[in-house]
């Protein structure tokens, strides 16, 4: 078959199964502005997250200890303790790069 008689039947489809291409039509239509959407939101949530971080200052990193359950209660982060004061003289002494430690502690409990 030759491509205009390929067009020609493709044309006559669409025109006699109308409602069929319409639906078509907007499903694609908005399949695209889905996707279209999504990614914007994406970007823009990113953008966000890396001014939260940027605004904590490029050289800053923080290191919590992590969490333990008592008696079936979850202390939340920092709350198991197992950071000592040595590990951060240890992470200024052997990670390069790191000019400055500061140490804070800092303890959480059920009332």
């Amino acid at each position: 078959m030759r491509v205009g008689s390929t067009l020609n039947i493709a044309f006559r489809a669409l025109r006699r199964n109308k409602l069929r291409s319409v639906l078509t039509a907007l499903g694609i239509i908005i399949g695209v502005a889905a996707v279209i959407a999504m990614v914007g939101i994406g970007n823009g949530a990113k953008a966000q997250v890396e001014s939260q971080i940027a605004s904590l200052g490029q050289n800053v990193i923080l290191i919590f200890s992590g969490s333990t359950t008592s008696s079936g209660i979850r202390t939340g982060w920092g709350g198991a303790g197992t950071l000592k004061i040595e590990d951060a003289e240890a992470i200024r002494r052997e990670v390069p790069g790191v000019t400055a430690v500061s140490e804070e502690v800092a303890s959480t409990t059920q009332v």
